[in-house]
């Protein structure tokens, strides 16, 4: 499958593969949407809990390290817009047999991830309805689902939608919140030391996750030379100002131990200086937000397993394409029941460590392919890399750090996972050798 060329625009993918129905705005809002949900509303509690106030560092620290990945990832997005961003990436250039580990980690990844970001917005469902958090979780899932069925143009439209309402609403939560932020509460600022920081900055990483969501609907993005790098970069630059702003508003109203145990801390930050309108406007935006972050997860784990299945990769079946609304139909309704487990049975610790591990490890095959193809040579893309002898190593040392920091859980069931995914991937070369010496 050639990628497209930098003049081709085309509405469809010349191979009748998915459509290209996402423009510039609906590529941010899928990333800003991935990015911002889980991070603010879930994963700044889990990093408090860490780092106490210092959890502001461990933001920068993850942006930094996020910045480094997605400037080499903006490149490989631009040489080859494809479904399913890093494994279409690692399979090109590094092998199927590379490809296929990278893809079932990368699709672990966010089946695992997505539990912090269902049982967020389970969390905040049950402090307005009381309906159990494993209900709303598995309510959400359901419902991205259905919505996602209908054609990625028409749940393009409903995120775009969705983000805007819910940054207003972050944007409030920030504006009300300013005038009551006491700096007395950010002391002492390293209770944990350097160590809770380190631990808190894979935590922190996690929130900054959506650029590569982008490059994984890649396929159906419009004119994607031009969009994908800009939609990468536009996504981390949005979300990290914000980030920060809404971290130093929660820590400087509550203390950083009561947001680490809470299972809606900017409600109980926004209790905390604006009374129940305050709380009932944080809850609304962390429903908009964790249901839009929901999605996108949703986008990208179809999105891999139709990409993995059309390669030969899982079972054919999973590559169905529906023909008229052109939704990967039985990729997505495969991807939604996994997240619907993981959202019934999980919890927002294990989902962040074992998913986390997952994770940043996937970015390691995509960083060497573009290693790889910049060997090669060859046609110069719209987008490079900028520093690539500085910048190229020190993403792979900040994967390295990352996975370190996932510990033992990460460890013991990222690489179950792969695991797995390893006795599936040899069974189906077993069958398939049997069968060729059978002919």
């Amino acid at each position: 499958m050639p990628p497209v060329s930098p003049g081709q625009e085309p509405g469809r993918d010349p191979t009748g593969g998915l459509r290209r129905e996402l423009g510039l705005r609906e590529a941010v809002a899928l990333g800003i949407g991935g990015t911002v949900g889980g991070g603010i509303f879930v994963l700044v509690g889990t990093a408090a809990a860490l780092a106490g106030p210092a959890a502001l560092v461990a933001f920068l620290m993850a942006f930094a390290a996020a910045l480094g990945i997605a400037l080499p990832y903006a490149e490989l997005s631009c040489r080859l817009p494809l479904a399913g961003g890093g494994y279409a990436f690692a399979r090109r250039v590094l092998g199927p047999h590379w490809g296929f580990v990278m893809g079932w980690g990368y699709w672990g990844a966010y089946v695992f991830v997505s539990g912090y970001v269902t049982i967020g917005f389970g969390g905040y469902l049950r402090a307005v309805t009381g309906l159990p958090a494993a209900a709303g979780a598995v309510a959400l899932v359901a419902a991205s689902t259905a919505l996602n069925l209908l054609g990625v143009k028409v749940s393009g439209r409903v995120q775009t939608l969705v983000v805007l309402v819910a940054v207003a609403g972050l944007a409030g939560f920030v504006l009300w919140g300013l005038p009551d932020v006491a700096l007395d509460r950010l002391q002492p600022f390293l209770p944990n030391g350097a160590h809770g920081v380190f631990l808190a900055a894979l935590v922190a990483f996690l929130s900054f996750g959506g650029f590569d969501m982008v490059a994984a609907a890649g396929e159906e993005v419009e004119r994607p030379q031009r969009n994908l790098p800009r939609a990468i970069l536009l996504t981390l630059a949005a979300v990290l100002g914000l980030y920060l702003l809404v971290a130093l508003v929660a820590l400087g109203t509550v203390p950083a131990a009561r947001l680490g145990a809470s299972a809606a801390p900017l409600a109980d930050a926004a209790k905390a200086f604006g009374g129940a309108g305050g709380r009932h406007l944080v809850v609304l935006s962390a429903l908009l937000t964790t249901a839009a972050t929901a999605n996108a997860v949703l986008v990208v784990t179809s999105r891999i397993a139709f990409a993995m299945a059309r390669d030969g990769l899982l079972p054919a079946p999973l590559a169905a394409v529906h023909p008229t609304t052109g939704a990967p139909w039985a990729a997505l309704l495969t991807s939604g029941l996994l997240l619907a487990l993981i959202g019934a049975a999980g919890t927002v610790a294990f989902a962040a460590a074992a998913g986390g591990f997952l994770y940043v490890l996937h970015f390691v095959p995509p960083l060497a392919a573009l290693v790889v193809l910049r060997r090669r040579g060859g046609t110069r893309p719209t987008f490079t890399t900028p520093a690539p002898r500085l910048l190229i190593p020190l993403a792979f040392a900040a994967s390295a750090a990352l996975v370190a920091a996932s510990g033992t859980t990460g460890l013991v069931f990222g690489s179950g996972w792969l695991l797995v995914g390893l006795a599936v991937h040899g069974a189906r070369l077993r069958k398939r050798a049997a069968g060729a010496t059978a002919r």
